[in-house]
């Protein structure tokens, strides 16, 4: 499914490598901005209490800039994270629209479990690529099979590497 002329690249990570790869496309995205490339989509940043064990899980719109929390505060006796969809949905749109306005890269740092269920970005990923604007998107080797279901017509798999 390897094919560099293709538009769409994914970037598939193991388990302990979220983090690496979350680093990788914010300095992706940071540089490219710079640079004045425009973008569409959103990259992560995560930072996680000592206090306690709750993620505070914040994606940045790459087309506005705008940051948007998007985790579910949970009480102190639950564990892990948990996204809430109606913030994605809503991050999904403003992407929308850094499409419909001309972006030069769509980057998206998880195609997570509501874009294997049919929804968050899974939209917008298709509207780029009509829109022939190339596609880099992060992929957890869990979420492979669904990505691949996605992805029919082929995809560049890259390593989690900044070159």
């Amino acid at each position: 499914m390897s094919d560099p002329a293709l538009p769409l690249a994914a970037m598939v990570y193991g388990a302990d490598e979220g983090p690496e790869m979350d680093r990788i496309l914010e300095d992706l995205a940071d540089g490219l901005s710079i640079t004045g490339v425009r973008l569409a989509g959103a990259v992560q940043h995560t930072e996680s209490q000592a206090s306690t064990p709750r993620c505070d899980m914040v994606l940045k719109d790459l087309g506005s800039g705008r940051l948007r929390q998007i985790s579910v505060s949970r009480d102190i006796e639950v564990q892990g994270c948990r996204m809430e969809p109606a913030s994605i949905e809503m991050l999904a749109m403003l992407a929308s629209e850094a499409v419909e306005s001309g972006a030069d890269l769509f980057i998206l740092n998880r195609f997570g479990k509501n874009e294997a269920a049919g929804r968050g970005y899974r939209e917008t990923i298709s509207h780029a690529l009509s829109a022939g604007i190339p596609v880099l998107v992060g992929v957890s080797a869990a979420n492979l099979p669904k990505w691949e279901g996605f992805a029919t017509s082929g995809y560049h798999r890259l390593a989690v590497d900044a070159d």
